[in-house]
C-alpha cells in the first residue's frame, strides 16, 4: 500500500480543503483508493485462504476482486446498528451466510465506511447483533427440543413406539431385539430422528453473549444491546424453525474485527480451528485518515470510496471495473481521460450484453426445434418441469408455494412459458412489445383469438393493467424472432382456441419507479390477487386445462427481482396460498366482479415476508413497498376496484 507523500510534494498540488472535497468525487481518485484498499483485503484473504471472502453489498463488493469473492453476498445495514434503534431485521436475516460459515468453519465479511469511523456500524454492531441472535435462537431451540423429548409420553425405539411407563428392563430387551431385526432397515432413519430430537448442543457451554469491540462501543451501549438479544432471538424463533441448525452448527458464531491498522495477526495468526467458536471476520477495508481524505503519490485517497456509487461511478459496476482495471488506471492517466474510458467501457459492456442476449435467443430457438427440452438461463426444462442450478439468479422459488420471483430476463416472452411457468406477472412500468401482444390486441372476437383483457385501476399516468390468456399453439405461431409481417398475418387469421388445451397467463402491472410507483403498487395488488384467483380457480375446475398433478407455477418479476415483484408476491402469498403447505387457498379474492380482501395480521405478513427473504437472496424490498402491502391488508377502507373493463 502506498505511503503518504512528503509535505513538499503536497504543496506542489497547490490545493486547499475545498479543492480536495471536490476532487473526492473524481472517478480516478475513487478507483485508485479502492485499488489501494483492495490490496489490503487481498492480503488478509491470503492469510486465511480457507475462509470465503464475502462482500457486504453494495459497498463491500468494490473491494474484493472477482477471483476471490464468494457469492452470494450478504446484506447487513448500518441502520440496524444505529444508537437507540438496534434491531435484528428479518428482512436481512441472511440465512445462506449460516450455511457458508458451517461449511468453511468461518468467513470474512468485507465492508467500508467514510470519514469519521474506523469500522462501519454494519460490522461493529449489526453483524455482532446477528451473531448473538443466531447463537441465542439455536440454543433456545435445542433446549426446547430436548425438553420436549424428555417430556414425551412415548419413546421411539428401533422404529417401534413404546410407552414410557413400560418397565425399563422390558423396554431395553425389546429395544435390543428390534435393533437386531430392524438394524438394516431403519437404523439410519432412527439415528437421524434421534439426532433431531436430541441435539448435540451443550446448553451450558454454548456462548450466547453479545460481543463488541470495546474501542468502538461504549460499555453503556454494549449493555443496552445485550439486553435486547434474547428478544431478538424469540422474534426469530416465531418465524423459523432452527431445529436443523441445532445439529449442524457445532460451535457458536463470534465476530472478529480487522482493519488496516491491525498488524498483530500478520505475524502471529491464530488457529481458529482450535477455538470454541466459528469466526466471522469483520474486515473494514479503508484506512482512517483525517477528514476522510489524504494526498498520496499521484492521487487523492478517499476513505470509503466504494460507498454511494451513484455519485461517482459513471455507470461502472465492481466486476466491470476489475475487468478493466489496467485500462482505467493506466499510469499517468488524467481524471478526464479516466472518465472518458469509463463511459466507453460501460457502453461496450451494454453492447456485448445485447449481443449475448440475441445470440442466446438464437441458440434457444435451435435447441427447441432440435429436441423436446429447452435451456432456460442456467436451468433445464424437461417434461414441463424446471430444473435450476444452485447458482440460478434469474428467479427463485418461494417454497413451499408455487410462487417464483425473478428479474426481467426470467420473464421473456415466450421463454417464460417454455420454462414451465403457467402464469407470468410483469410488475415493470415498461413492457417490450412482442408480436403476440399485437396478435392478442387484434380487433377480432375473443373466442377466436388469445383472450386479452384490460383490468381496472385509477390509471395514474394512463397506466392500465392487462391480462393476456393464450394457448401454446397460439403463441407458438408467433415465436422467437417472428417478424412483424407474421404478426399482421395472424391478426386476420388467428389460431382458434381449443377447449382441451391448457391456458397460459400473462399479467402486466405497470408499476413505475419512485413515489408514483408506490401508489400504483397499492392499486395493482388487488388486480394481481384477482387474476391469480381466476387462474387457479379455473385450473382447479377444468381438468382438461391442466392434466398435471403439480400446482400451476407463477412467476412474478420486475427489473431486478428485488422490490416491486417482492411486494406483489408478498400480497399473493398472504391472499392465495396456505402458509404451511403452500397449496392454493381460495380465501379472499372473491369471484366474478367482486373482490373480498383476505384478512391478515401484521405478524402473518411478516412471516410471509420472512419466507420470501429466506428463498430469494436478491430480494431488497423498500420500506415504502412494504408499507403499501401493510396498508392494503391492514386498512379498513376498501381496496381500489379490480373490475374487468373488456
Amino acid at each position: 500500500m502506498s505511503n503518504p507523500i512528503e509535505a513538499t510534494q503536497i504543496s506542489t498540488h497547490g490545493r486547499n480543503r475545498d479543492d480536495m472535497r471536490r476532487d473526492a468525487k473524481s472517478l480516478l481518485n475513487r478507483l485508485r483508493s479502492i485499488q489501494a484498499d483492495a490490496s489490503f483485503v487481498s492480503e488478509i484473504s491470503n492469510l486465511f485462504p480457507h475462509f470465503p471472502v464475502i462482500a457486504n453489498e453494495r459497498c463491500g463488493t468494490w473491494y474484493v476482486h472477482p477471483s476471490k469473492i464468494h457469492k452470494p453476498g450478504v446484506y447487513f445495514k448500518s441502520t440496524d446498528g444505529h444508537t437507540g434503534i438496534w434491531d435484528f431485521n428479518l428482512r436481512r436475516y441472511n440465512p445462506h451466510l449460516i450455511s457458508t460459515i458451517i461449511k468453511h468453519g468461518g468467513c470474512i465479511i468485507v465492508d467500508s465506511t467514510r470519514k469519521g469511523k474506523r469500522v462501519p456500524d454494519a460490522l461493529s454492531k449489526t453483524i455482532p447483533i446477528w451473531c448473538a441472535t443466531i447463537n441465542n435462537a439455536v440454543r433456545k431451540c435445542a433446549l426446547q427440543n430436548q425438553a420436549a423429548h424428555e417430556d414425551s409420553s412415548e419413546a421411539v425405539v428401533g422404529g417401534h413406539t413404546l410407552k414410557k411407563e413400560q418397565d425399563e428392563s422390558s423396554a431395553a430387551k425389546t429395544a435390543a431385539e428390534q435393533t437386531i431385526t430392524t438394524k438394516d432397515e431403519s437404523g439410519a432413519e432412527a439415528a437421524e430422528a434421534a439426532a433431531l430430537l436430541i441435539p448435540a448442543l451443550n446448553g451450558d457451554s454454548w456462548d450466547t453473549r453479545y460481543h463488541s469491540l470495546p474501542s468502538l462501543i461504549s460499555r453503556s451501549e454494549h449493555v443496552q444491546i445485550a439486553d435486547k438479544i434474547e428478544g431478538f432471538a424469540e422474534k426469530l424463533l416465531r418465524f423459523t424453525d432452527m431445529t436443523p441448525l441445532t445439529t449442524k452448527l457445532l460451535k457458536p458464531i463470534r465476530p472478529i474485527w480487522l482493519t488496516p491498522q491491525s498488524f498483530l495477526l500478520r505475524h502471529d495468526l491464530p488457529d481458529y480451528s482450535q477455538c470454541a467458536f466459528l469466526p466471522v471476520i469483520c474486515l473494514s477495508a479503508s484506512r482512517v485518515v483525517q477528514d476522510g481524505m489524504e494526498e498520496r503519490d499521484g492521487y487523492l485517497y478517499v476513505q470509503g470510496s466504494g460507498d454511494d456509487e451513484e455519485m461517482w461511478s459513471k455507470g461502472l459496476k465492481p466486476e466491470l471495473f476489475w475487468e478493466n482495471e489496467e485500462y482505467l488506471l493506466e499510469e499517468g492517466i488524467s481524471p478526464a481521460e479516466c472518465e472518458q474510458r469509463a463511459v466507453e467501457v460501460v457502453k461496450e459492456a451494454k453492447r456485448k450484453l445485447m449481443e449475448k442476449s440475441r445470440h442466446r435467443q438464437e441458440q434457444l430457438q435451435e435447441r427447441k426445434k432440435a429436441s423436446g427440452s429447452e435451456n432456460y438461463g442456467h436451468g433445464m426444462v424437461e417434461g414441463g418441469r424446471v430444473h435450476f442450478t444452485p447458482s440460478m439468479e434469474l428467479c427463485s422459488e418461494i417454497k413451499p408455494s408455487s410462487i417464483w420471483i425473478g428479474n426481467n430476463a426470467s420473464g421473456r416472452i415466450p421463454d417464460c412459458w417454455d420454462a414451465g411457468f403457467d402464469m407470468v406477472i410483469n410488475c415493470g412500468a415498461e413492457i417490450k412489445r412482442h408480436p403476440l401482444c399485437e396478435f392478442s390486441n387484434s380487433e377480432v372476437g375473443v373466442e377466436a383469438r388469445g383472450h386479452i383483457t384490460v383490468l381496472g385501476g385509477a390509471g395514474h399516468g394512463g397506466a392500465q393493467a392487462t391480462l393476456c390468456v393464450l394457448q401454446k399453439h397460439q403463441w407458438s405461431a408467433i415465436d422467437g424472432e417472428s417478424s412483424a409481417a407474421i404478426a399482421v398475418e395472424q391478426r386476420d387469421n388467428p389460431p382458434t382456441r381449443k377447449e382441451d388445451e391448457k391456458d397460459y397467463y400473462y399479467l402486466h402491472l405497470p408499476i413505475a419507479e419512485g413515489k408514483k410507483g408506490q401508489h400504483q403498487l397499492l392499486e395493482m395488488i388487488p388486480i394481481a390477487i384477482k387474476a391469480v384467483h381466476l387462474m387457479l380457480a379455473t385450473n382447479n375446475k377444468d381438468s382438461k386445462a391442466i392434466q398435471e398433478t403439480r400446482s400451476p407455477r407463477i412467476l412474478v418479476h420486475c427489473q431486478q427481482g428485488m422490490d416491486r415483484s417482492v411486494g406483489v408476491s408478498l400480497a399473493l402469498l398472504v391472499s392465495c396460498f396456505d402458509e404451511t403447505t403452500g397449496a392454493y387457498s381460495s380465501g379472499g379474492g372473491g369471484g366474478g366482479e367482486s373482490f373480498v380482501k383476505a384478512t391478515a395480521s401484521k405478524e402473518m405478513i411478516q412471516r410471509r415476508l420472512f419466507q420470501i427473504m429466506s428463498h430469494r437472496l436478491a430480494a431488497r424490498p423498500s420500506r415504502a413497498t412494504l408499507k403499501m402491502v401493510n396498508t392494503f391488508f391492514m386498512s379498513p377502507t376498501d381496496p381500489p376496484p379490480a373490475k374487468y373493463k373488456s
